[in-house]
């Protein structure tokens, strides 16, 4: 059992940390929703070429690379934009769920687990709650 007083966490306790602070994850919250909408752009940009290339192949089924042209497309545009919006937005408590939502999402790829992971782990710690005005 520990011997810290009641309300406090591995040397945090709740009053310590004014709303609206900023904890060093955040900035690296930033820069992964940075690099994810740089992600999704490459991803619209790769659809852009996918329709291109559907219309100019003659082996492939054109309705085909149309379809899957435009799913990609949309969904790059879709994620694009809520990483992008994600840069701008304020230190609020719906904001940090939005945030974590956007964390998750990174989790669904190998790719972007590696950076996700501890950016969850140090998400989900009562300092960056705290910031962002949730208890």
């Amino acid at each position: 059992m520990s011997d810290m007083p009641p309300g406090q966490y591995h040397g945090y306790s709740p009053g310590q940390m004014e709303s609206g602070a900023r904890p060093e994850v955040v900035r690296w919250f930033k820069v992964y929703a940075a690099a994810m909408a740089a992600m999704y752009a490459l991803v619209v940009l790769f659809a852009g070429f996918v329709l291109f290339a559907g219309f100019l192949a003659e082996d492939v089924d054109e309705v085909e690379m149309i379809i899957i042209g435009v799913v990609m497309g949309g969904l790059g545009i879709v994620f694009m934009i809520a990483f992008g919006v994600a840069l701008f937005l304020p230190q609020k408590p719906w904001v940090w769920v939005y945030d974590l939502v956007l964390i998750a999402i990174g989790l669904t790829s190998c790719l972007t687990m590696p950076a996700s992971i501890p950016l969850l782990i140090y998400w989900l710690k009562p300092e960056t709650k705290a910031s962002f005005g949730r208890s």
